[in-house]
Protein backbone atom coordinates (compact mmCIF):
# COMPACT_ATOMS: atom_id res chain seq x y z
CA UNK A 1 0.00 0.00 0.00
CA UNK A 2 2.33 3.05 -1.09
CA UNK A 3 0.01 5.82 -2.16
CA UNK A 4 -1.65 8.58 -0.33
CA UNK A 5 -5.11 8.14 0.57
CA UNK A 6 -8.01 10.16 1.26
CA UNK A 7 -9.88 9.07 4.24
CA UNK A 8 -13.20 9.31 6.03
CA UNK A 9 -14.05 8.03 9.71
CA UNK A 10 -18.02 7.21 9.74
CA UNK A 11 -18.24 6.54 13.26
CA UNK A 12 -17.41 8.86 16.25
CA UNK A 13 -18.74 9.94 19.00
CA UNK A 14 -18.65 14.00 21.20
CA UNK A 15 -18.71 13.90 24.67
CA UNK A 16 -17.02 16.71 24.23
CA UNK A 17 -17.20 20.21 25.82
CA UNK A 18 -17.08 23.19 22.97
CA UNK A 19 -14.91 24.77 25.58
CA UNK A 20 -12.45 22.32 24.30
CA UNK A 21 -12.40 24.02 21.11
CA UNK A 22 -8.39 24.15 20.82
CA UNK A 23 -7.39 20.95 21.78
CA UNK A 24 -9.95 19.74 19.07
CA UNK A 25 -8.48 21.88 16.53
CA UNK A 26 -5.23 20.82 16.97
CA UNK A 27 -6.15 16.68 17.31
CA UNK A 28 -8.10 17.64 14.32
CA UNK A 29 -4.99 18.94 12.21
CA UNK A 30 -2.91 16.24 12.94
CA UNK A 31 -5.40 13.84 11.32
CA UNK A 32 -5.61 15.97 8.84
CA UNK A 33 -1.84 15.48 7.93
CA UNK A 34 -2.78 11.96 7.95
CA UNK A 35 -4.57 12.56 4.86
CA UNK A 36 -8.38 12.23 6.87
CA UNK A 37 -10.48 14.82 5.34
CA UNK A 38 -13.97 14.33 7.15
CA UNK A 39 -14.97 12.91 10.57
CA UNK A 40 -18.97 11.90 10.54
CA UNK A 41 -19.60 12.55 13.92
CA UNK A 42 -22.96 11.46 16.41
CA UNK A 43 -24.36 13.88 18.79
CA UNK A 44 -26.42 12.69 22.05
CA UNK A 45 -30.00 14.75 22.26
CA UNK A 46 -31.58 14.90 25.52
CA UNK A 47 -34.84 17.04 26.27
CA UNK A 48 -36.87 15.09 29.29
CA UNK A 49 -34.32 12.37 30.72
CA UNK A 50 -32.47 12.66 34.25
CA UNK A 51 -28.47 12.38 34.37
CA UNK A 52 -28.95 8.51 35.77
CA UNK A 53 -31.65 7.46 33.18
CA UNK A 54 -29.51 8.86 30.55
CA UNK A 55 -26.76 6.92 31.64
CA UNK A 56 -29.11 3.78 30.99
CA UNK A 57 -28.69 3.99 27.28
CA UNK A 58 -24.59 4.29 27.73
CA UNK A 59 -22.25 2.23 27.79
CA UNK A 60 -19.86 1.47 31.03
CA UNK A 61 -16.75 2.25 29.50
CA UNK A 62 -17.59 5.71 28.10
CA UNK A 63 -15.80 9.00 29.79
CA UNK A 64 -18.27 11.97 29.29
CA UNK A 65 -15.98 14.90 28.88
CA UNK A 66 -18.98 17.22 27.45
CA UNK A 67 -22.45 18.51 29.40
CA UNK A 68 -23.52 15.99 32.64
CA UNK A 69 -26.63 15.91 31.30
CA UNK A 70 -25.95 14.88 27.85
CA UNK A 71 -26.99 17.89 25.99
CA UNK A 72 -24.48 17.77 23.19
CA UNK A 73 -26.27 19.08 20.12
CA UNK A 74 -25.32 22.85 21.06
CA UNK A 75 -21.40 21.15 22.05
CA UNK A 76 -21.48 19.26 18.77
CA UNK A 77 -22.58 22.17 16.71
CA UNK A 78 -20.12 24.40 17.89
CA UNK A 79 -17.09 22.43 17.37
CA UNK A 80 -18.02 21.26 13.79
CA UNK A 81 -18.35 25.14 13.37
CA UNK A 82 -15.12 25.41 13.84
CA UNK A 83 -13.90 22.29 12.06
CA UNK A 84 -13.27 24.23 8.60
CA UNK A 85 -16.16 21.41 7.20
CA UNK A 86 -13.69 18.43 8.70
CA UNK A 87 -16.88 17.63 10.90
CA UNK A 88 -20.05 15.74 9.43
CA UNK A 89 -22.71 15.84 12.59
CA UNK A 90 -24.95 13.17 12.92
CA UNK A 91 -28.23 13.37 15.53
CA UNK A 92 -27.81 10.39 18.25
CA UNK A 93 -31.48 9.14 18.42
CA UNK A 94 -31.57 6.67 21.73
CA UNK A 95 -32.63 9.26 23.78
CA UNK A 96 -35.05 10.96 21.27
CA UNK A 97 -38.29 11.81 23.06
CA UNK A 98 -41.98 12.91 21.30
CA UNK A 99 -43.03 12.93 17.60
CA UNK A 100 -40.21 11.48 15.34
CA UNK A 101 -40.61 13.63 12.66
CA UNK A 102 -40.85 16.80 14.09
CA UNK A 103 -38.12 16.21 15.97
CA UNK A 104 -36.17 14.86 13.75
CA UNK A 105 -36.83 17.91 11.03
CA UNK A 106 -35.76 20.44 13.97
CA UNK A 107 -32.52 18.98 14.01
CA UNK A 108 -31.88 19.47 10.75
CA UNK A 109 -32.63 22.54 10.29
CA UNK A 110 -30.37 23.25 13.26
CA UNK A 111 -27.32 21.47 11.22
CA UNK A 112 -27.14 18.19 11.75
CA UNK A 113 -26.35 15.95 8.11
CA UNK A 114 -28.15 12.30 9.42
CA UNK A 115 -29.33 10.29 11.92
CA UNK A 116 -27.17 8.16 14.24
CA UNK A 117 -29.79 4.83 16.15
CA UNK A 118 -29.30 1.98 18.17
CA UNK A 119 -31.51 -0.57 18.51
CA UNK A 120 -32.16 -1.47 22.47
CA UNK A 121 -34.85 -3.23 22.77
CA UNK A 122 -33.91 -4.86 25.85
CA UNK A 123 -31.08 -5.08 28.33
CA UNK A 124 -29.76 -8.49 26.79
CA UNK A 125 -27.88 -6.02 24.12
CA UNK A 126 -24.13 -6.66 23.09
CA UNK A 127 -23.32 -3.03 25.01
CA UNK A 128 -24.23 -4.01 28.49
CA UNK A 129 -26.92 -1.42 28.72
CA UNK A 130 -30.75 -1.01 29.83
CA UNK A 131 -33.59 -1.10 26.89
CA UNK A 132 -34.71 1.53 25.27
CA UNK A 133 -38.61 0.67 26.52
CA UNK A 134 -37.82 0.77 30.39
CA UNK A 135 -35.44 4.13 30.00
CA UNK A 136 -38.39 5.89 28.12
CA UNK A 137 -41.09 4.70 29.91
CA UNK A 138 -42.95 2.88 26.75
CA UNK A 139 -43.78 -0.34 25.80
CA UNK A 140 -41.63 -2.77 22.94
CA UNK A 141 -44.57 -1.98 20.57
CA UNK A 142 -43.77 2.08 21.13
CA UNK A 143 -40.26 1.49 20.69
CA UNK A 144 -40.29 0.16 17.71
CA UNK A 145 -42.77 1.99 16.42
CA UNK A 146 -40.45 4.88 16.98
CA UNK A 147 -37.50 2.71 15.31
CA UNK A 148 -39.43 2.25 11.94
CA UNK A 149 -40.53 5.89 12.10
CA UNK A 150 -36.94 6.95 12.41
CA UNK A 151 -35.94 4.57 9.29
CA UNK A 152 -38.67 5.81 7.74
CA UNK A 153 -37.42 9.87 8.42
CA UNK A 154 -34.20 8.65 6.97
CA UNK A 155 -35.28 6.96 3.43
CA UNK A 156 -37.84 9.82 2.55
CA UNK A 157 -35.17 12.44 3.33
CA UNK A 158 -32.19 10.58 1.58
CA UNK A 159 -30.50 11.15 4.91
CA UNK A 160 -27.35 8.63 5.89
CA UNK A 161 -27.95 6.45 8.85
CA UNK A 162 -25.92 5.20 10.64
CA UNK A 163 -27.41 2.53 13.21
CA UNK A 164 -26.23 0.08 15.81
CA UNK A 165 -28.21 -3.24 15.77
CA UNK A 166 -27.06 -6.91 16.80
CA UNK A 167 -27.71 -9.70 13.43
CA UNK A 168 -26.93 -11.93 15.90
CA UNK A 169 -29.99 -11.51 18.14
CA UNK A 170 -32.45 -9.56 15.85
CA UNK A 171 -31.56 -10.21 12.40
CA UNK A 172 -35.56 -10.50 11.95
CA UNK A 173 -35.53 -6.95 12.71
CA UNK A 174 -33.36 -6.13 10.47
CA UNK A 175 -34.96 -7.97 7.24
CA UNK A 176 -37.94 -6.19 8.52
CA UNK A 177 -36.78 -2.57 8.36
CA UNK A 178 -34.90 -3.14 4.93
CA UNK A 179 -38.04 -4.79 3.38
CA UNK A 180 -40.05 -1.78 4.62
CA UNK A 181 -37.59 0.85 3.57
CA UNK A 182 -35.80 -0.61 0.71
CA UNK A 183 -34.12 2.71 -0.52
CA UNK A 184 -32.72 3.92 2.86
CA UNK A 185 -29.34 4.20 3.08
CA UNK A 186 -28.02 2.75 5.95
CA UNK A 187 -24.80 1.53 7.68
CA UNK A 188 -25.05 -1.37 10.27
CA UNK A 189 -22.07 -0.44 12.44
CA UNK A 190 -19.51 -2.86 13.70
CA UNK A 191 -19.57 -5.38 11.14
CA UNK A 192 -23.13 -5.58 12.06
CA UNK A 193 -21.79 -7.27 15.83
CA UNK A 194 -21.80 -11.07 14.09
CA UNK A 195 -20.05 -11.11 10.55
CA UNK A 196 -21.72 -14.49 9.77
CA UNK A 197 -25.05 -13.39 10.35
CA UNK A 198 -24.94 -10.45 8.38
CA UNK A 199 -23.09 -11.59 5.16
CA UNK A 200 -26.58 -12.31 4.36
CA UNK A 201 -28.02 -8.92 4.80
CA UNK A 202 -25.09 -7.26 3.05
CA UNK A 203 -25.64 -10.54 0.18
CA UNK A 204 -29.54 -9.12 -1.03
CA UNK A 205 -29.04 -5.29 -0.14
CA UNK A 206 -27.22 -3.16 -1.75
CA UNK A 207 -27.63 0.31 -0.28
CA UNK A 208 -26.42 -1.32 3.34
CA UNK A 209 -22.91 -0.36 4.29
CA UNK A 210 -21.24 -1.19 7.69
CA UNK A 211 -17.64 -0.53 9.39
CA UNK A 212 -14.86 -1.69 10.82
CA UNK A 213 -15.51 0.81 13.97
CA UNK A 214 -14.30 -0.41 17.95
CA UNK A 215 -12.87 -3.42 16.01
CA UNK A 216 -9.10 -3.19 16.00
CA UNK A 217 -8.02 -5.68 18.63
CA UNK A 218 -10.27 -7.98 17.19
CA UNK A 219 -8.87 -7.19 13.70
CA UNK A 220 -5.60 -7.21 14.62
CA UNK A 221 -5.99 -10.43 16.24
CA UNK A 222 -6.74 -12.36 13.39
CA UNK A 223 -5.82 -10.33 10.30
CA UNK A 224 -6.66 -12.68 7.52
CA UNK A 225 -10.32 -13.56 8.41
CA UNK A 226 -11.11 -10.10 8.48
CA UNK A 227 -9.14 -9.30 5.35
CA UNK A 228 -11.26 -12.00 3.20
CA UNK A 229 -14.43 -10.49 4.58
CA UNK A 230 -13.50 -6.63 3.66
CA UNK A 231 -12.17 -7.94 0.13
CA UNK A 232 -15.78 -9.75 -0.60
CA UNK A 233 -17.31 -6.97 0.04
CA UNK A 234 -14.99 -3.58 -0.97
CA UNK A 235 -17.80 -1.91 -1.95
CA UNK A 236 -19.44 -1.78 1.38
CA UNK A 237 -17.31 -1.92 4.42
CA UNK A 238 -16.31 1.45 5.44
CA UNK A 239 -13.43 2.83 7.77
CA UNK A 240 -14.06 4.22 10.97
CA UNK A 241 -12.81 4.39 14.79
CA UNK A 242 -15.86 4.53 16.96
CA UNK A 243 -13.94 7.14 18.90
CA UNK A 244 -14.71 10.18 21.25
CA UNK A 245 -14.06 13.47 19.28
CA UNK A 246 -11.61 14.47 22.24
CA UNK A 247 -9.49 11.10 21.44
CA UNK A 248 -9.61 11.93 17.99
CA UNK A 249 -5.70 10.90 17.61
CA UNK A 250 -6.98 7.45 17.92
CA UNK A 251 -7.80 7.39 14.63
CA UNK A 252 -4.76 7.26 13.00
CA UNK A 253 -4.89 3.98 14.88
CA UNK A 254 -7.31 2.52 12.86
CA UNK A 255 -5.26 4.16 9.76
CA UNK A 256 -2.49 1.76 10.61
CA UNK A 257 -4.86 -1.41 11.09
CA UNK A 258 -6.01 -0.91 7.26
CA UNK A 259 -2.38 -0.68 6.17
CA UNK A 260 -1.98 -3.87 8.13
CA UNK A 261 -3.71 -5.52 6.02
CA UNK A 262 -2.35 -4.74 2.75
CA UNK A 263 -5.80 -4.97 0.70
CA UNK A 264 -5.13 -3.70 -3.20
CA UNK A 265 -5.24 -0.55 -3.23
CA UNK A 266 -8.47 -0.18 -4.96
CA UNK A 267 -10.11 -1.78 -2.01
CA UNK A 268 -8.31 0.30 0.40
CA UNK A 269 -9.38 3.54 -1.24
CA UNK A 270 -12.72 2.29 -1.30
CA UNK A 271 -12.45 1.37 2.61
CA UNK A 272 -10.81 4.49 3.41
CA UNK A 273 -13.57 7.22 1.52
CA UNK A 274 -15.09 5.64 -1.20
CA UNK A 275 -17.76 3.77 -0.15
CA UNK A 276 -18.22 6.41 2.70
CA UNK A 277 -19.18 8.85 -0.13
CA UNK A 278 -21.51 6.67 -1.62
CA UNK A 279 -23.17 5.77 2.20
CA UNK A 280 -22.81 9.90 3.03
CA UNK A 281 -24.04 10.94 0.06
CA UNK A 282 -25.35 15.37 -0.04
CA UNK A 283 -23.79 15.08 3.72
CA UNK A 284 -20.28 15.76 3.37
CA UNK A 285 -19.53 19.28 3.19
Amino acid sequence: MSRDYDIIDVHMHCFTDSGQQEAVRRKLDALRRAGVSNLVVVGLVNTHLDRERMWNLIPDFVENRGDELFYEAENLLALTGVSERMIVPLVDTRHLWGEVAPALQGYLERGFKGIKGIYLCDGGNDLGVRGGPETLGITLQQYQKREWEIFAFAEEHDLPLLYHLDARRHNDVMTALLNDFPRVRVEFAHLGISRRSFRGILDRCQNVFTDIAGLLPYIRGNRASYRDFIMHYPDRVCFASDSMLYQAEKVLDYIALVKELNLPEEVAAGLFSGNARRFLGSALP
